[in-house]
């Protein structure tokens, strides 16, 4: 994951900027939370803040120390390595066979999932939460459960996921004993809500859970989202994972459904990893937890039918698939450095934001025209506020009509977008990329903005 990481001088993730430097924020403030005042139109505004990502943060702190860049490459692959240890646990703790050959696909059978788990975000911590999950789910170690999903409460904001396992262990004791076993989701559902009650955001953090729901069921191609919620491209999905999907095939082939009462583990990773399939299909965000849950399924299909499986392959044919996969396995580690190869320069918004923090008043909102870039402009200036950030629905649900009139100026719509900027937003100061150009254009046909900085990457401009 190192060897990945530092194919080039990026830090990996878009939102991985804001985490590195509010995480920086968190350590300088401790132990007092300091105020979050960077986004004072949307949902995040400093009295209705809630950090979703509170202990990822404060795992970060000790990778702020120095050098941010640095720390953020650092991070990454620390994390991810943990997830991996993690989900490698489970094959270890129930020996299956021929396990150091499994990690093979474990770590490298797919190049999006490389890649993402590249990134410094919270998903490589959560999966390394969901494999000791996983363990405590199977051997009904129910109050451990109870303090990890406490955990990943503070962790992240997609611990509803470790519930939707126990649920899922519950159907698989139904389907294999016809009995019902909620011990686990019990147990998960007591984590969660400790969690969330005994918080430090306490009780805004539910009013953020509600937003969270909202966005994951609105309809998005009513606003342009970003790319975590959309799924990745099917050529994409397929050739990026063919040798998971070849893995999943055969075991499926060797999957016994009628004697599911011996061994139920095979049939609840079929449960996961076909949930985390479906949900990868509808919303890339969620591609993390499939590869590896495919994995498990699959080694501990084969393994759970190894009186029979194994004599029904030939060992000239077992090889070549060996063969293949370490083939598969050195092109998607080259794939996912190629990718961070050519991630786009990380100070290209640097000139931008060093200018308005040395021109401009402190607190004072700058008109940003494109929400993704957000995060880096807060990475180098925290000196202004900004009108967007982070997800545009953060926005849209503050305030509509605000964001109706950003939407239509930010696509050009309106002739002369100085007057709603300075009159509707309060600000005097635009930043945009320069490949903003139904903005630009709009701009400067207007003749109501000075060019004020111009830089390869980005522009400000400042309304007359």
């Amino acid at each position: 994951m190192l060897w990945i990481q530092f194919a080039g001088p990026a830090i990996v993730g878009n939102d991985a900027y804001y985490h590195m430097r509010w995480s920086r924020i968190l350590r300088e403030s401790a132990p007092r939370l300091p105020a979050f005042s960077w986004l004072p139109l949307t949902v995040l505004r400093a009295p209705a803040f809630v950090d979703q990502h509170f202990l990822f943060h404060v795992l970060l702190m000790p990778f702020t120390l120095g050098d941010l860049r640095l720390g953020a490459k650092l991070a990454a692959p620390l994390f991810s390595a943990l997830a991996l240890t993690s989900i490698f646990g489970l094959l270890v703790a129930y020996r299956i066979r021929h396990r150091w050959l499994w990690l093979l696909p474990l770590a490298a059978g797919s190049e999006p999932f490389l890649y993402r788990m590249s990134m410094t975000r919270a998903p490589s911590l959560s999966l390394a939460l969901l494999g000791v999950g996983v363990y405590l789910i199977l051997e009904r170690r129910f109050l451990s459960l109870a303090f990890l999903t406490f955990v990943f409460v503070w962790l992240y904001n997609l611990f509803p996921l470790i519930l939707v396992f126990a649920l899922a262990h519950a159907v698989t004791v139904w389907l294999s004993e016809r009995r019902f076993d909620f011990a686990a989701f019990y147990a998960t559902s007591v984590g969660a809500a400790l969690g969330l009650v005994i918080n430090p955001y306490f009780p805004k953090d539910f009013l953020l859970i509600f937003h969270h729901v909202h966005m994951l069921l609105a309809e998005t191609t009513a606003i342009d989202v970003g790319t975590e919620w959309y799924p990745l491209d099917t050529w994409e999905m397929l050739t990026g994972n063919v040798a998971l999907f070849a893995l999943c095939f055969a075991a499926l082939l060797a999957f016994d459904f009628g004697k599911r009462s011996r061994d139920r583990r095979p049939l609840f990773f079929l449960f996961l990893a076909a949930v985390f399939l479906l949900m990868s299909l509808r919303w890339r965000r969620f591609f993390e937890y499939w590869p590896p849950f495919a994995v498990l399924f699959a080694a501990f299909t084969l393994d759970a039918e190894r009186l029979e499986f194994p004599r029904r392959v030939p060992v000239r044919l077992r090889i070549a698939a060996l063969t293949v996969l370490g083939a598969m396995a050195i092109l998607n580690v080259r794939a996912a450095r190629a990718e961070i190869r050519d991630t786009r320069d990380p100070f290209a918004m640097r000139g931008a934001s060093t200018w308005l923090a040395a021109h401009t008043p402190t607190d004072s909102l700058v008109f940003n025209t494109d929400w993704v870039e957000f995060p880096e402009l807060f990475y180098y200036n925290q000196r202004n506020v900004y009108v967007t950030g982070l997800d545009p629905r953060y926005l849209l649900d503050s305030h509509p009509e605000l964001w109706k009139l950003y939407d239509s100026i930010t696509q050009g719509q309106e002739k002369h977008p100085a007057t709603i900027i300075r009159e509707r937003f309060g600000a005097e100061y635009v930043v945009a990329r320069n490949d903003s150009t139904d903005f630009l254009g709009a701009a400067k046909a207007s003749g109501d903005f000075d060019t004020v900085y111009s830089d390869a990457y980005a522009s400000v401009l400042r309304v007359r």
